[in-house]
């Protein structure tokens, strides 16, 4: 990351959005789908990567760290509370499917949100799946979705998974088309999210309180 200030992120964010690759990078059926996440306790991060088969059945691997979080969440520059402990992981992980990540793509005031800064800086083909909408307006729905909209230009989709009655926010991270995202959001989601997500939610969730009851 450039420097430690929001200032320094968003420079970043604005050099690096032309970076963002928008094309399939892949082939066919993943073989694997992995997703990340991080629990938080006061000021300690709990993170956990995890990689699924294909059917995202059963969990292939998975790797965990903790660390010092020094950095209240602030929209839009998300990855500076979130991006040094996401790197770690999925360096560790050392997967090549995609990854699902708990953020926003490109769907970000300046087209590059926590999704895409992965995917950038890792060379990986990464889907921001976010639980609320950070910009833009649904245009009609359609089925199960709706295209997530500013300023004229298509950012993102919003998508019914399941019976759910509300939508997760699906952005292209890098190196994914957003129709082929959703595609792969959807093949994946079990019980009304993403199940690799779930799966990393559950178990950092799980570190987090052993880690408050350890002291």
């Amino acid at each position: 990351m450039a420097g430690d200030s929001e200032e320094d992120v968003i420079a970043e964010q604005l050099r690096m959005a032309g970076l963002v690759d928008k094309t399939d990078q892949s082939s066919g059926h993943a073989d694997c789908i992995s997703g990340a996440d991080i629990s938080y306790r006061g000021h300690t991060g709990f993170g956990v990567a995890v990689t699924m088969d294909s059917a995202c059945s059963s969990v292939i691997r998975w790797v965990s760290l903790s660390s010092h979080v020094s950095h209240q969440y602030r929209p839009g520059v998300f990855q500076l509370r979130e991006g040094p402990m996401l790197l770690a992981l999925l360096r560790s992980l050392d997967t090549n499917g995609p990854v699902l990540i708990d953020g926003n793509g490109v769907l970000h005031p300046r087209r590059f949100g926590l999704a895409s800064y992965v995917g950038v800086t890792l060379g990986l083909q990464t889907i921001g799946v976010a639980k609320s909408l950070l910009l833009g307006s649904l245009s009609a729905r359609q089925g199960n979705r709706a295209d997530v909209i500013d300023n004229g230009e298509v950012l993102g989709a919003a998508v019914w998974l399941g019976q759910k009655s509300r939508p997760v926010y699906v952005s292209v991270g890098n190196m994914v088309s957003l129709d082929k995202a959703v595609e792969i959001v959807e093949s994946c989601s079990l019980h009304g999210y993403p199940e690799p997500l779930r799966q990393a939610h559950l178990m950092s969730r799980a570190m987090a309180k052993r880690g408050l009851q350890s002291g």
